[in-house]
């Protein structure tokens, strides 16, 4: 589908001379960022741990949630880590166990199967938990919706705290107005939360790991004589963890995130823990630098493919193992995992894509179905789906009583808002503004997809459903074209959600050679001339090998792109990422 193509407001003569010292066009991406004075840039681009990070006691519960867990410790009672399925939960629960651990804690964990009890906390887990002689449960990454799972805890003699970053549902679903009525939390010991409406912690975009982790900030803080062997700093070892999380649950990558993740990465470059440095071995990522990139695509996809296809419990393993042996082992049952869940992505994809290509036309949300897909594989069928098609789109796996799926949603359209619309007519519901997971009655299907799509007509103006690009500033300037910008480009990594890598605009550059790469021609490189510019630039674009065919030696296009530095036989230089294209008709 073509993109709108939408160049940022540029700034002013004022604005550049008030900063002679930073280059136009990376002022211009700072500009954008909203970060506009030389304080602010400064802290964005040299941001200092121990000054960004926030008081953990700023969350609400979590004297409350220390107390009882210091309690639960120095009286040798049992914990148990209950923990989600997907890598922001397992890193969490990684995190929580090696911290509670090194306090002498005895510590369990419990991580439900997606195929038999799907996700969050459920009543019968929580018996089963209680059999084994727990006391306290620590929730991460679940739990802010257990209300009635919290009270089954209870009455079993059982204390529960909650460390959850989801969305706090409200008594009003079906209304369609979010916050309409009064917020449902849990009545546990502690609720630690900061999506909480009293909340009063700075950043609101803390993951489950993160939730986690000021938990175990908090914790380590007030443990007295039981951190007596445990040396100061300990806690910044597990960042590589939080990292992971993060980057894995599509956050953004501003604020305290942005800290977590810039630290965590240099701790994944010399990371402590064998499962870790086995699964970077198999991945291949060892072999590189450590980006959000590397999480993104090479480490998150493999924690997630063990609930996903398997069970959870195989990357929880994989990254408290302190086996070398053990760990070569997981690494490579995750790498197995990870293969055949690339296969049925690609097959479903096909699947799915044949249901809704009749409707996409006419329709402004999406829904396709299948007893054949496995609940695990649904989000991602999903989410590159509503990219495809530029609409909402939900993917559920049926079986005889049930369809449990996932949505993914554009921007400007909150699909749990939209969710929450229709919550009469699902069993169960959670997630965020741009992803979700819901469970409906078969009977109750066609009157929760009529709903939603009821809900997102009235949302939608057509406009809404043309996917735009953001273009930062256009490159032109030869000193725009080098090593050296590429290198002050990338100082304003990590980048992903809220910090998107920067695209710029390159008008007039001419194709002097093409040729089609990778697998079956999957992928084109180029080779480009800029009349401004006096050497020849490369170019790559991935996943477009219909180029080969649609452009030719000698046209000239206006590209979309990123500006990479590229490594080549131990020598550096500039190279153009494609992401959008179009003919330069004054020079074609």
């Amino acid at each position: 589908m073509p993109k709108k193509w939408i160049l940022k407001d540029q700034i002013s003569d004022n604005v550049i001379r008030e900063f002679p010292d930073i280059p136009k066009a990376l002022l211009q991406v700072l500009f954008n960022r909203n970060l506009k004075s030389r304080e602010e840039i400064q802290f964005f681009l040299d941001p200092q741990y121990e000054n960004t990070i926030y008081d953990p006691f700023l969350l609400p519960d979590m004297e409350k949630g220390i107390e009882c867990t210091l309690d639960a410790i120095k009286n040798k009672q049992k914990l148990t880590i209950y923990a989600d399925y997907d890598a922001d939960a397992v890193t969490a629960a990684a995190v929580m166990i090696r911290a509670l651990r090194a306090l002498g804690a005895e510590v369990d964990y419990y991580i439900p199967d997606r195929f038999a009890e799907g996700y969050g906390v459920n009543a019968e887990a929580i018996k089963e938990i209680a059999k084994r002689g727990t006391k306290l449960i620590i929730t991460v990454d679940c739990g802010v919706t257990a209300v009635d799972e919290v009270e089954v805890a209870k009455s079993l003699g059982v204390d529960v705290v909650i460390t959850d970053h989801h969305h706090v549902p409200t008594s009003s679903a079906g209304s369609g107005l979010r916050g309409a009525g009064p917020e449902i939390i849990p009545q546990a010991v502690a609720v630690i939360n900061q999506q909480r409406p009293d909340s009063i912690y700075p950043f609101k975009d803390l993951t489950g790991v993160g939730v986690a982790f000021k938990f175990v900030q908090g914790l380590l803080s007030r443990a007295g004589d039981l951190r007596k062997d445990i040396p100061q700093g300990f806690e910044k070892w597990l960042l590589d963890l939080v990292a992971i999380g993060t980057v894995a649950d599509c956050q953004s990558l501003m604020g305290e995130n942005r800290i977590l993740v810039k630290y965590g990465l240099k701790v994944l470059a010399q990371t402590r823990w064998p499962g870790l440095k086995a699964l970077l071995s198999v991945s291949g990522a060892a072999e590189k630098g450590f980006s959000s990139g590397t999480i993104g695509f090479q480490i998150a996809p493999r924690i997630n493919a063990a609930g996903r296809l398997a069970h959870a419990d195989i990357a929880l393993k994989l990254l408290l193992t302190q086996d070398n042996l053990e760990a070569a082992d997981l690494a490579t049952q995750l790498e197995n995992l990870n293969r055949k869940r690339q296969q049925l992505t690609e097959s479903i994809m096909s699947e799915a894509r044949e249901q809704l290509e009749g409707e996409s036309k006419d329709k402004v949300l999406l829904f396709a179905k299948s007893p054949a897909w496995p609940k695990g594989i649904v989000g991602l069928v999903a989410g590159k789906l509503s990219e495809e098609f530029y609409r909402p789109v939900l993917i559920g796996s049926e079986d005889n009583d049930f369809t449990t799926g996932s949505a993914r949603s554009i921007p400007g359209f909150s699909i749990i808002e939209a969710l929450e619309y229709a919550g009469e007519h699902a069993l169960k519901f959670g997630g965020h503004d741009a992803a979700a997971g819901f469970t409906v009655e078969n009977s109750k299907v066609e009157a929760f997809y009529n709903t939603l799509l009821g809900f997102a007509e009235v949302k939608f103006a057509e406009a809404n459903l043309v996917p735009s690009l953001n273009i930062d500033a256009e490159l032109s300037d030869p000193s725009e074209f080098t090593v050296e910008f590429s290198d002050k480009i990338e100082s304003l990594s990590p980048f992903g959600q809220g910090n998107p890598r920067p695209h710029f605009l390159f008008k007039g550059l001419k194709i002097a050679d093409m040729r089609a790469v990778g697998n079956e021609g999957k992928h084109v490189q180029f080779v480009l001339s800029h009349s401004n510019i006096p050497a020849r630039l490369r170019g790559i674009a991935f996943s477009k090998g219909y180029l080969a065919k649609a452009l030719k030696i000698g046209d000239t296009i206006d590209m979309v792109g990123e500006l990479l530095a590229d490594e080549w036989n131990g020598n550096r230089r500039v190279q153009l990422k494609l992401i959008d294209w179009r003919k330069n008709e004054q020079n074609s």
